[in-house]
């Protein structure tokens, strides 16, 4: 297998977000570590751990984008890597152009290599409040 570029995981987690918020679960799910120690705190609540846990939160999260013709924007705040771990830090804005539903929240995705390969092992994000 090819080593993964830096700006080649972050195109892939882009384009898997972009399937996620039309209900496609399976390209953000193949991104992750399969190791036990993957955890996630998204933005629907709940802490999982465990690859299995981590993919059932996924599939809910797709679940509720079911239906949605979404407008996604992301905003980059932060990104780092030394060849062997990773972060990406981002602001983002997923509009449904159907009933401009509007989503905000903050996120921090951390990565590791394994095998040549990036993969995820932890994702938080929450809910992005404007303070006027």
């Amino acid at each position: 297998m090819k080593p993964q570029s830096w700006e080649d995981i972050l195109g892939e987690l882009h384009a898997a977000v972009g399937r996620l918020l039309v209900g496609e679960h399976t390209p953000y799910q193949q991104l992750w570590s399969r190791a036990p120690d993957v955890t996630m705190m998204g933005a629907y609540g709940g802490l999982y751990t465990g690859y299995d846990a981590v993919c059932a939160a996924i599939i809910r999260a797709a679940a509720n984008y079911r239906g949605w013709q979404p407008d996604y924007q992301e905003e980059p705040i932060a990104a780092f890597n030394d060849g062997m771990l990773g972060y990406v830090i981002l602001r983002e804005r997923v509009t449904n152009m159907r009933d401009a539903t509007v989503r905000c929240r903050r996120v921090t995705v951390l990565f590791r290599r394994e095998q040549e390969q990036w993969r995820i092992f932890h994702h938080h994000s929450d809910p992005l409040h404007q303070v006027a």
